[in-house]
């Protein structure tokens, strides 16, 4: 009885139990549709990075950093005209926010000053104070009468200190104010936070700053060209404004002639800060390099060594 019960029901439920449509399997897909996606847009972004100058300069690892002796170095990309990508990059940085001793390097906030408070064809006497503060350098003589931009020339191309003194009075008594207090003020409003002043010349040790707080101040002197105009200057024959005195200045910058595409810079050493040293290079059409360089032993072959590194290090273009 059980059994033909069984085949009863299973009569009965036939249709139902045999004739379901098999399960359709899916379709074999050859890759995930997200990960098309993924690739394709590494690929877009992978050919942007090569190809779209904003990201240039573009590091080559395959070249290893290059060994520098500096207490601090710095080389940093200006671009003319910088994209949010490619502006301000630094390619190599030692010790970048330490503070040093500048030297002479003061003298370019001071060039900066004296062009924003006294006009370049102005009468300055040289005073006993000039040539007797810092040491006798530049050939100034008690009394000679000097343009300003005579002895800008002077200040940035023999680095004189004579000249730096000389130009802080005359700013000081067009201005009313200290000449110092000027540079210190000039530097807080560049947000220039590890820098001092203590004279115009960079003659104390109490001259500070750092690598990064250079650069930014370096930035900032492009908008004065002619300081770069002297600064590139090997020598020039110049004299007092009646033409009695006469002045031959030769630049301390031994790169002068001895490497391409020099825009500028300036040179500083004391025995306490050793050699200093800023250039600028044009890099490209629109690429600045900036190489700054403190405490150093050999700061003409290491800004050198530093330059051409970048030059083979990154691709430009």
């Amino acid at each position: 009885m059980l059994g033909k019960f069984l085949i009863t029901i299973l009569l009965i439920f036939e249709p139902l139990i045999f004739s379901v449509e098999p399960v359709q399997q899916p379709l074999p897909i050859e890759a995930p549709v997200e990960e098309e996606i993924g690739k394709q847009h590494l690929s877009s972004i992978s050919s942007l990075w090569f190809s779209n100058p904003n990201f240039l300069p573009m590091r080559d690892w395959g070249i290893d950093d290059p060994e520098i002796a500096a207490e601090a170095a710095l080389v940093s990309n200006l671009a003319d005209e910088p994209s949010l990508l490619s502006k301000n990059k630094i390619l190599y940085q030692k010790n970048i926010d330490d503070v040093f001793p500048i030297a002479s390097l003061t003298k370019l906030m001071t060039a900066v000053v004296v062009l924003e408070n006294i006009n370049l064809s102005e009468e300055v006497i040289i005073s006993e104070n000039a040539l007797s503060a810092y040491g006798d350098k530049g050939g100034l003589v008690i009394g000679e009468k000097i343009t300003v931009e005579n002895l800008l020339y002077a200040l940035l191309v023999e680095s004189s200190n004579d000249a730096a003194v000389a130009l802080a009075e005359a700013v000081q008594v067009k201005t009313g104010n200290d000449f110092v207090w000027l540079m210190n003020e000039k530097a807080k409003s560049l947000n220039l936070g590890k820098t001092n002043f203590t004279d115009s010349s960079g003659y104390q040790a109490d001259n500070i700053s750092t690598v990064g707080d250079l650069s930014e101040l370096v930035k900032y002197v492009f908008k004065y060209p002619l300081i770069w105009q002297i600064t590139r200057t090997p020598a020039i024959d110049l004299s007092s404004i009646d033409g009695e005195i006469k002045h031959h200045w030769i630049s301390t910058n031994e790169l002068l002639g001895n490497l391409p595409n020099i825009i500028g810079g300036k040179t500083g050493y004391t025995q306490e800060a050793q050699g200093c040293f800023i250039l600028i290079t044009q890099q490209l059409e629109k690429d600045y390099l900036i190489t700054i360089i403190l405490g150093a032993e050999e700061r003409f072959a290491e800004a050198k060594k530093l330059i051409e590194w970048a030059g083979e290090a990154y691709r430009w273009e």
